[in-house]
């Protein structure tokens, strides 16, 4: 018999098939990503109010709030197969993302997750202080320092574990200063409030307590940089960090949200929880998605993945999106058909844009496409 090779093409050919067929099942160094499930926070989950505000009158409302979300293939210890990574190229909705462009490599999938366990919690409990505090309500915490950069103006004079209780600053009058010059210091926004209204490099004195002792601190503020959009923040900052505890609120507030991590619908729902303690309906009959982390002092700080989150905004029927205004550079372009999307950057201009959607006249919003990249 006549056993004779295959010609060479022939085995190249094979090799490469073989080859290829192993590249599409074996795993990358690749993630993607896409709209992940929408949430509706003022309806309920298994017959749970997914927000639930007690201890103080709360109203019925018509407005639908929206929390955004993105679903990732693949994790931090694993990218997912060649097959799945051609795929997401292929899919204008997909968003093909390196791993180590999101997760160090020293960071575990475990990790993460329990990072994003805590993240949303923290976020839960901000926005659960914050949305009081936006109505009026009385709202108190402990701020202490919790560490001062060798940059900071303030280093060497404050220190780790003092507890601020007050600040003054002998260049202004400030209309809630007592006889003394001194703001108390209740909450993190009572303290953001002056210092926003204080200009870089402000001589300030921050009253605080140190072991037990009260102390006059003598220091000076700093300038903010601008941000991706060109804005510069008002004010000034103390260039220190500051820890928030003992959290005490006038009622409370409990949530019905499972699977889901991460701190980027603390802006939802602090809505969410406003429009409950206030009458009326604050967006009207509307339906707004959005997102954004929420701060102590009511500013709405940035977050990843918007694109996919607008996609995921619009299938779920919103008709209008509040979006941090540091991510609005990155809205652009992959604005679905029918969605407005509108910039904000503190839970006031959120509660603002609410009301001016019910209303129909959203002339004094900004558009996020009104915005510039400032870092092209």
């Amino acid at each position: 018999m006549d056993f004779r090779r295959p010609p060479r093409h022939i085995m190249a050919g094979s090799i490469f098939l073989a080859l290829l067929a192993v590249g599409a099942v074996m795993p990358t160094s690749y993630i993607v990503q896409s709209a992940g499930p929408v949430l509706d926070v003022t309806e309920t989950m298994e017959g749970k109010e997914i927000v639930s505000v007690t201890g103080t009158q709360t109203h019925e409302s018509d407005t639908h709030f929206l929390m955004t979300t993105v679903t990732s293939l693949g994790n931090a210890d694993t990218g997912i197969s060649g097959a799945l990574v051609a795929s997401g190229l292929l899919n204008p909705s997909e968003e093909v993302v390196p791993v180590r462009a999101l997760y160090p490599a020293q960071v575990s999938s475990s990790d993460i997750e329990e990072r994003n366990k805590m993240l949303m919690t923290s976020s839960q409990d901000t926005a659960a202080a914050v949305a009081f505090e936006e109505a009026g309500l009385d709202v108190s915490m402990t701020l202490s320092i919790a560490g001062v950069p060798d940059d900071s103006p303030a280093a060497g004079l404050l220190k780790e574990g003092d507890v601020l209780t007050g600040i003054e600053v002998p260049s202004l009058t400030l209309a809630k200063a007592g006889p003394d010059g001194v703001v108390p210091v209740k909450t993190f926004r009572q303290l953001s409030d002056v210092l926003d209204l204080t200009p870089a490099g402000s001589e300030v004195v921050l009253h605080v307590q140190r072991g037990g002792e009260p102390t006059a601190v003598t220091t000076r503020t700093r300038g903010f940089e601008p941000d991706p959009t060109g804005w510069l923040h008002p004010g000034s900052a103390l260039g220190v960090y500051v820890q928030v505890t003992d959290v005490k609120l006038p009622a409370q507030v409990s949530y019905v949200v499972e699977g889901i991590g991460g701190p980027s619908a603390g802006s939802m729902f602090t809505l969410a929880i406003y429009d409950a303690i206030t009458p009326g309906s604050l967006g009207g009959a509307s339906v707004i998605a959005g997102t954004g982390a929420i701060a102590w002092d009511g500013e709405i700080d940035p977050i990843g993945g918007i694109r996919h989150k607008l996609e995921g905004a619009r299938e779920a029927g919103a008709t209008d999106f509040l979006a941090p205004a540091f991510n609005c550079p990155e809205t652009i372009g992959y604005e679905p058909d029918g969605l407005k999307i509108w910039a904000v950057r503190t839970i006031g201009q959120a509660a603002q844009a609410a009301s001016a959607i019910a209303s129909g006249d959203t002339s004094g919003l900004t558009p996020c496409s009104a915005l510039p990249d400032a870092t092209k």
